[in-house]
């Protein structure tokens, strides 16, 4: 969807306050769809010597499932942000946009949020989703008090992590 930046071109250096609401489309992330509702764009934007400038927050709720149990779980994703656009025709011809800001470039009045909102909205996804800590999926495997220190940690707790490596290759040898 396309977020209009009239007001802005017409008004350079001023601060234009947006809503806009938007769509991402199904991601795959590990193997598992995730789906995303209530995508929103809330802040400000101001244009400034052929610079697009767009600073606010990103909400949408994420929908997955449950590492643990498959469980549908939702999750808030809430993500500050401020980027800078390019305009299209501000590079002479035949020059090209340098690869970081290739990536975020508008051309004409309107400016297209998509990209920018499944970015925001995949990096904010934890790395599993969990419904909870009394997910019968989980309730298994080592919670992260327990993950902290290893076996060989705890024989060794004075000396640096690597030196148990090297008493394994001592012992390889010695056979």
């Amino acid at each position: 969807m396309l977020l209009d930046i009239t007001a802005a071109l017409r008004a350079p250096g001023e601060e234009i306050p947006f809503l806009h609401r938007d769509e991402i489309p199904p991601q795959d992330i590990f193997g598992d769809a995730v789906t995303f509702s209530q995508v929103l764009l809330t802040g400000h934007f101001s244009v400034t010597d052929e610079r697009l400038r767009i600073r606010g927050r990103l909400t949408a709720v994420a929908h997955g499932r449950c590492a643990g149990c498959l469980k549908a779980v939702d999750y808030q994703v809430d993500v500050p942000f401020d980027e800078s656009f390019v305009r299209l025709g501000c590079y002479p011809e035949g020059e090209e946009i340098p690869g970081e800001e290739a990536e975020w470039a508008y051309e004409g009045a309107k400016v297209e949020l998509s990209h920018l909102a499944m970015t925001l909205a995949v990096l904010d996804l934890p790395i599993r989703f969990e419904c909870g800590d009394d997910c019968p999926g989980l309730a298994g495997l080592p919670s992260e008090e327990t993950q902290d220190t290893h076996a060989c940690q705890k024989d060794m707790p004075d000396q640096h992590p690597f030196s148990a490596l090297q008493q394994l290759l001592t012992k390889d040898q010695e056979v």
